[in-house]
Formats: C-alpha cells, structure tokens, sequence
C-alpha cells in the first residue's frame, strides 16, 4: 500500500480527457481535484485514421496544465492511459513524444481488455461483486467494455468497437438512405447480436451495472421524474426507463437536448446511441435494472496505483485476474487442464526454491504461472510443432491483466518449453531487449524442468523439493497419494529439458527417487 502521497491519474478516452488528483493519507484515499476536458481525439480518429495538429496541440496544452497542478501540490506519481481513439490513430507515437516532452508525463496506450481491468477495479471501489453474477458495461466515445464477474472473479473481458461517438461518427447522416439514425443502430447492433449475446447465453445475471458519462447522464434525467433506488447500496433505474428517456431524446434535435435538456454540447450528441446500446446490452442480459456506481477506468487506475500494481506487478488480486484469463483461454481451446495446473504448482514452486540462481522478481514468476498454464494450447491446431501454435495462439489472444509486451514474453516462453532452446538464430528472440532475452531464457529453463515432472500427464508428481548444491540441483519428487511409478519417463525428460537449466546456471538438474 502506498502512504502519505500525492497521485496524478489521466485517463484519456476519445471524447475528453480526464484528470484526477489524490492523495492518500494512512491508508485512506481522497479525491483533491477532478476535471473533465472535452477534447474529441475520436471525432477525427474515426473518419480518417490521425490525429490533427489542432488537437495534438490541445492536448499536449492540456497536459502542461495538469504537470503544473501536480507539482502545484506536490504529486510524487502520475499514471496516464489512453484508449481506443488512441489504439486506432496511426500517429499516437507523436503525441506520446510531445506530451513526454513538454510535461514529462508517460502515456500508456492500453488494450481493451485492459481498460475491461481496470472497469473492475474501479467497480470495486463502489460494489461488491463477491457473489454471484455480475455484468460490468462501459460505453465510451471509441469502444465498449463488457466484463462477466463470477464471485468475484473476472470471467471474460470483450471489448467492442460500438463506442457511442465512433458509432455516431459512422451512421449520421443515415436519414438521407431513408433510415433514421436510431434504425439504423438498432440494425448495426443486431448484426452483432450474436456475438455480444455469447456472453449471456444460459447466464443468470445478478446485476448490471453501467458505467460512463452518458448512462450518468441518462439516470440524472431519469430522476427528475422517477427517483432512484437503491440495490445493494448502489443508485438503480429501471432498464424501461432509461428506455423511454432515450425514445424521448431521440426525438429531440441536439440543440433542444441542451436548451431544453440541459446537456452539455459533447454529450447531447453521444447520449443517444450509448443510450440504445446500454438498454440493448441491458435487455439481451434479461435483467430489469440498472445499476449507475458513478466511477470510471479513471478510478479503477487510481486503485491499481493505490493497491501498489505500480512496480509490484504481482500483488495478489492482479495475479488472480491474469491467470483467470489465462484459465478461460484455456477452456476456449480446451487444454489438458490437469496437466496445465500440475505445471503450474511444479513450476512456481521451482521458481521459488531456485532464487538464489535467478534472481527474478514477481513479474517474472506472474509470466512463468502464465505460460505454465498455456504451454500446451498450440495442441488446439496441431500436436506436433504445438510449441509454436502455442506461441501464436497466445499473442493473438487478449489476456487480462498482461500488457502487450508481457504477453508476447508468455508467448515466447510457451514456445520454448520444448524442442529447441532460444538461439542467436531465432529472429524474434533476438529482437528483444538483452534484459528481456535473459528473462526468456532463465524462466523457460524452469518452465523446461515443470513440464518434464509431469512427463506422463498423469500429476504423480504432486510438488517437488530443491536443493541447490555445488553441481546439482536435486529435485525431490513428493508424489500424488494413488501413485504408483518409479518416475523413469520422467527423470529421462528431466535429463533431456534440464540442459538448458544447466548451461545457465551451471548445475546440473539430477531427479531423486522419491
């Protein structure tokens, strides 16, 4: 936990720009500012692929403004995020640079599932989500973010590309087709009808809490006539009304929205279509109510720094996150799961008795738990070459938790796990940096020895004691309570994959009977 010290968040999504100041004082946090820029990365974004000079000067003025706030009151940690509009602008390295250069603030592009993460995060702060079945909506201007939580647990993480400025930069001006707007997003999202409703198929949905500006926005209306409820100590509307809030907005020009309404000019416009897709979302989940927590990935930020992610990489709750992720690619492809989960014991209690050989930290042992537990999910496409499947598989997959770099190290690893080792030859390996190459190497060798104890695929080997000696590391098998073997195939294979565990560290890897 981080004490007594002063936060920056930045959360930059594709119809404004967020920043936050807290400070947290033995062990509680409190908001100092907040403010809200309405700077549209997306309204260009979306139609032409760049972000203009006018609005990289805008932001990078924007975040001159925000370093002089931190410094004004003694900020000693700026986190800043970007989002879809920035996933998709073909020159983000640009305004990266310039706001590095003229704010010295580091703006870290995240995935969707990332930004699905942190939702939950942030969700947290405000709801339970201990039990039973909950499904987490986020409607920015770029992108959609649907998570399922299971007691707790992150089940899925989907993000998709119906963010309400996106989509009304993509269908307006549907009515001189003789369509109105609203038909035709209602026909745009029953084309991808089928792939949303994947994830609520055969589910009992306990609670569906919607998060953004333009649901917040919607409830405030909502309340002038209906007040709110409370579901477990949490605002809730009624999905019907959020529904006739919409019709009746939709009705109304964007001018009468705001004279009439009341709404600010950047959200009269997206309110509508994130409205349909929230009561769309809302009514394929079967549920009658919506929750509104009034957070943001901004808060779920503020909590990851908070909860000490920031260099600690493996805090408890983030290893669970990556490696329920990793399960439920595991079941898409529907791996050897005994297999996959006696890796992992074998191989993070390897890692753990071996640190005085490798010296890694808990990054290193979260990508080591990662790759166990996917090593084999090339076998979906072919046994033979599995290794590499597995290695492509992994990188054209989104896992929770991982940010790219990270997840094309578990890839890497899951190539290494057999046959051939990393080599000057390997073009892939090599491009990494030197640091990295190393952290490849040493964690492969470990992941190498895992595999090899459970030869047979058969989980004999229950857990495994080390003793590091002047040649040897001795591995001492604690076999499973039903086993009967004399481990043979598995103490060839620790002959064979142990090489690589040799020649780094220079000692021998020898299985001791059990």
């Amino acid at each position: 936990m981080i004490k007594d010290t002063r936060i920056g968040i930045v959360d930059m999504g594709s119809n404004a720009i967020r920043f936050l100041v807290a400070e947290v004082r033995a062990g509680a946090v409190a908001v100092l500012e907040s403010h809200r820029l309405p700077v549209r990365l997306g309204r260009d974004v979306f139609h032409t692929g760049q972000i203009p000079e006018a609005t990289l000067a805008d932001v990078v003025d924007a975040f001159r403004r925000f370093r002089a706030t931190c410094d004004r009151l003694g900020v000693t940690i700026v986190r800043a995020i970007a989002t879809s509009a920035m996933r998709d602008a073909r020159n983000r390295d640009l305004l990266v640079d310039r706001v590095r250069d003229a704010a010295g603030i580091e703006i870290d592009v995240i995935s969707g599932t990332q930004e699905s993460y942190l939702l939950k995060l942030g969700i947290e702060t405000r709801c339970d989500l201990s039990k039973g079945r909950s499904i987490l909506v986020d409607i920015g201007g770029g992108s959609v973010e649907l998570v399922v939580v299971e007691n707790g647990n992150l089940v899925s993480a989907d993000s998709y590309r119906l963010g309400a400025l996106r989509m009304l930069e993509a269908l307006n001006g549907a009515e001189t087709s003789g369509e109105s707007f609203v038909e035709l997003l209602h026909k745009h999202l029953k084309s991808l009808e089928h792939r949303i409703a994947d994830r609520f198929e055969s589910l009992r949905i306990d609670r569906y809490i919607a998060v953004g500006g333009n649901v917040e926005s919607l409830a405030d209306l909502v309340a002038l006539h209906t007040p709110a409820r409370r579901t477990d100590g949490i605002e809730s509307h009624a999905l019907a009304d959020l529904q006739a809030e919409v019709d009746d907005l939709a009705r109304l020009p964007v001018a009468d929205r705001i004279e009439k309404r009341g709404l600010k000019p950047d959200r009269a416009d997206t309110i509508v279509p994130a409205g349909i897709v929230y009561v769309h979302l809302g009514e394929l989940a079967g549920v009658d109510r919506v929750l509104v927590p009034r957070v943001g990935i901004k808060d779920g930020l503020l909590a990851e720094v908070v909860q000490g992610h920031l260099g600690a990489f493996a805090a408890e709750d983030h290893v669970d996150v990556v490696l329920s992720s990793c399960r439920a690619m595991g079941r898409r492809f529907h791996i050897e799961r005994g297999h996959a989960e006696c890796v992992l014991t074998l191989a993070t209690q390897l890692f753990d008795q071996t640190k005085d050989l490798h010296g890694l930290g808990g990054r290193a042992r979260v990508l080591l738990e990662a790759a166990a537990l996917l090593h084999d999910v090339g076998v979906a496409v072919n046994n033979d070459g599995h290794h590499k499947h597995s290695q492509y598989l992994i990188q054209a997959s989104e896992l929770v938790g991982l940010t790219d770099e990270e997840r094309s190290l578990v890839a890497m690893l899951a190539r290494y796990h057999r046959k051939s080792p990393p080599l000057k030859e390997h073009v892939e390996f090599m491009a990494l940096r030197r640091r990295e190459r190393s952290l490849v190497e040493r964690l492969a060798a470990i992941l190498r020895l895992a595999d090899a104890l459970d030869r047979q695929h058969a989980g004999v080997v229950a857990a495994v004691s080390v003793k590091i000696r002047e040649e040897t590391v001795d591995l001492r098998p604690i076999l499973a309570s039903d086993a009967r073997t004399r481990l043979t195939l598995e103490a060839k294979a620790v002959e064979e994959k142990g090489a690589l565990f040799a020649q780094l560290f220079g000692r021998r890897p020898v299985l001791l009977p059990p």
